[in-house]
């Protein structure tokens, strides 16, 4: 077993299954089978469908609120039954389970994580008796990352060392002719667009404006600072920059959806 890695007993659960039909309840089931000591928390199942960046972009700000020994899984797996490769990455005491389509290309390189291919062997001794082509979520890693919470295997066991491994479908944002370029990554709840632009990518600006689907948005630090149904950008509670519009949706009012350009530059400039 890993000298660093000292499993707790705890993981996390993100999916794009959504909560209709008995996807999340059933990998539950199967991790708990192979060990009732689990604890399992739900981090996301409502991951945007198909698009791992999305659950990608969730792990990287939110592994490090969980205590030493968690394992995260992540099954956004539009590759299921193919011949995709499964990665496991230990990074910061915690350990990272996903196929390998991009999903933890940033929380690889946030944690500085040792990547490992997860072998054939490590598979065949842990997975369910029969395997569906479109189920690997219950059949392949929910008994995987049992066997790694209740220490039956170590993450340095999983495979082989590998620097190879799929890179996120988005870039980092840039910088050009003095203004910061990035997307929006994900919407919550409140149809708040939330990008992959982080608090130190901006914090440059004097007068920073967000423009977003062809608005000028000022910078402020909370909701309240302006009135119901104005525009505004904010670093939120994750450190990221997000456009919201008080006690309304900014995603129906501008218009925009996930990919969408965001560009943020000095207000002189606008």
């Amino acid at each position: 077993m890993s000298n660093r890695f000292r499993p707790s007993g705890l993981i996390t659960l993100t999916t794009d299954f959504g909560h209709v039909g008995p996807y999340v309840g059933v990998m539950k089931g199967v991790i708990l089978s192979r060990f009732s000591k689990a604890q399992i928390v739900d981090l996301t199942n409502q991951s945007h469908v198909h698009w791992p960046v999305e659950a990608g972009f969730w792990i990287a700000r939110s592994y490090e609120y969980f205590p030493s020994g968690t394992i995260h899984l992540a099954v956004v797996d539009p590759g299921v039954g193919t011949d995709r490769t499964l990665l496991v990455a230990e990074g910061e005491e915690q350990v990272f389970v996903a196929p390998d389509n991009g999903l933890l290309s940033e929380v690889i390189a946030k944690t500085n994580a040792t990547v490992r291919l997860m072998s054939t062997d490590v598979v065949s001794q842990h997975q369910l008796p029969i395997i569906s082509d479109t189920f690997h979520g219950r059949d392949i890693f929910g008994p995987v990352v049992a066997a790694l919470a209740a220490g039956k295997i170590g993450p340095d066991e999983c495979g082989p060392i590998t620097s190879d491994f799929a890179p996120s479908s988005i870039e980092r944002p840039s910088n050009f002719n003095g203004s910061v370029n990035g997307v929006v990554v994900t919407m919550d709840n409140f149809g708040n667009l939330i990008t992959n632009i982080d608090a130190a990518d901006v914090a440059h600006f004097q007068e920073p404006v967000v423009r977003i689907g062809g608005h000028n948005i000022r910078m402020e630090k909370t909701y309240g600072d302006v009135k119901p149904g104005d525009f505004l950008g904010l670093i939120n509670s994750f450190g990221v920059l997000e456009i919201a519009c008080s006690e309304q949706s900014a995603s129906k009012r501008i218009g925009v959806n996930r990919g969408a350009p965001v560009t943020v530059t000095e207000s002189t400039s606008v």
